[in-house]
């Protein structure tokens, strides 16, 4: 029988305590390491887009200053999911908040396709289609884990 005092440790919004507490070790340790690789992989292309702003501002076409700020949000978005997955209990809001930034920065990026708001160069609007990828695959992955823990505590 379930205790109601018992806590999954991914807890929030609803979730119930773990029922197998093997199953959620695994889908919790899963979620983790895909919201780290998320976290290390923003940040560090965060860092390159710092410290080689004027050239990729050559590069892609928006100014220098346009693409260090985004490097300097996509380091800030790193350190913050990287916050997430290593919170002692992780919970599925700050895991929704996550996946949500990553479908807005999509939306925002084929939003600047769309409607043209940056002066792009060739490269700088294949880079802009390319960079959508990867927000994709981990926003998809980190919804496909979630999704089946809270199927497996439920």
């Amino acid at each position: 029988m379930d205790n109601p005092s018992a806590s999954s440790s991914l807890a929030g919004l609803g979730a119930p305590a773990a029922l197998d507490a093997e199953q959620d070790g695994a889908t919790v340790r899963t979620l983790r390491r895909v919201l780290t690789l998320d976290a290390v992989g923003m940040a560090v292309v965060g860092v390159g887009y710092l410290a080689a702003a004027a050239p990729l501002s050559d590069l892609f076409g928006p100014g220098a200053a346009l693409v260090a700020g985004v490097g300097g949000a996509m380091l800030a978005a790193g350190v913050g999911i990287g916050a997430v997955a290593r919170r002692r209990r992780l919970t599925a809001g700050a895991v929704r908040g996550v996946i949500g930034g990553g479908a807005f920065w999509i939306l925002l990026s084929l939003a600047t396709l769309a409607f043209g708001w940056l002066e792009l160069t060739t490269a700088g609007l294949l880079w802009t289609w390319l960079q959508i990828a990867p927000v994709a695959v981990f926003a998809t992955w980190q919804t496909l884990v979630l999704r089946a823990h809270l199927r497996s505590t439920s």
